[in-house]
């Protein structure tokens, strides 16, 4: 069942990347520059083969199958699994409009009290032909339902990145907060709201895109807290800490007044507390023996 609900969410977040297609596709650009027209093209590689995986690994979950290792890829070549780690050996796919993807590299799933991670780091090959490298990762924190994906793909004409966060509402709908960025630049803004993601429209994408003309955060953009507290979780030594930041007005910023915890850390609920945890694995604080207090600070649970 965990190995199913793994498989099953990552596939959600290719599917954004496929989304975003659409609205690329149909907003455009007017110049002709052969650069930008490079790019362009780059970058609708990496979003067909999102849409392709999507479609690849969808029917496995809609199946409500569990995935045994090792699998067999439909085209040749396995996908293995040992220990939390699977590993990508020459798998490959083609998609419904003929496009073959192969695959190489590898694919991490960890967990740690309700943060489980997915990373990746693999090498495409497109029709035997283009070829670009992928890497990103899709935490979810599964005592509050979130989800914050951030994945990337790296060509010869630039990076192209994705991020954002998606909520299940349980009622066959989610939320969909995304931001597209090309080497480093902001590009589109997308938002969606009770929308099934399986059942959306070129007009209705396109309704929810827009392109980013807001200055670039000094941080990270972003759609709520979760995203902060993994921004802030990745690197302990900076002023950013899981219980002292937040998502205002689309950036990742601190919190201007927080509790003083000085044996512990501030927190702003439960999941804040399993991230800072975390982070120190020798003290007596463990992700599933500690909570937010009503005073603001990380504390054991009694």
């Amino acid at each position: 069942m965990f190995v199913h609900s793994i498989w099953h969410r990552w596939c959600l977040a290719l599917f954004f990347g496929f989304l975003i297609h659409c609205s690329g596709s149909s907003g455009g650009t007017d110049s002709e520059d052969e650069e930008t027209e490079t790019a362009s093209a780059d970058l609708a590689v990496f979003l067909e083969w999102s849409g392709s995986a999507w479609d690849s690994l969808v029917a496995i979950a809609e199946d409500d199958e569990t995935l045994t290792f090792p699998v067999e890829c439909p085209g040749g070549g396995t996908m293995d699994s040992e220990g939390d780690e699977v590993t990508i050996n020459d798998c490959v796919v083609t998609s419904e409009t003929g496009t073959t993807y192969l695959g190489r590299g590898a694919y991490t799933l960890t967990e740690s009290g309700s943060l489980v991670t997915h990373e990746w780091d693999q090498d495409l090959i497109v029709d035997d032909d283009a070829t670009f490298s992928s890497t990103g990762s899709v935490s979810f924190n599964t005592l509050e339902d979130l989800i914050a994906f951030d994945f990337s793909a790296t060509f010869s004409s630039g990076v192209f990145r994705l991020t954002g966060t998606v909520i299940d509402n349980g009622n066959g709908t989610s939320d969909l907060t995304l931001s597209v960025q090309q080497d480093g630049e902001a590009w589109l803004d997308c938002s969606l709201d009770n929308q099934a993601l399986d059942s959306l429209t070129d007009s209705l994408i396109n309704a929810a895109c827009a392109d980013n003309e807001d200055a670039a955060c000094d941080t990270l953009e972003c759609g709520n807290d979760f995203q902060c507290q993994l921004f802030a979780d990745d690197d302990p030594d900076d002023e950013f800490e899981t219980g002292n930041v937040e998502c205002s007005e689309g950036c990742c910023a601190i919190i201007e007044e927080v509790a003083d915890c000085p044996e512990s850390s501030s927190c702003t609920d439960d999941f804040s507390c399993q991230l800072f945890a975390d982070d120190d694995p020798d003290d007596e604080f463990e992700t599933d023996n500690v909570e937010c207090g009503d005073d603001g600070c990380c504390a054991l649970i009694e």
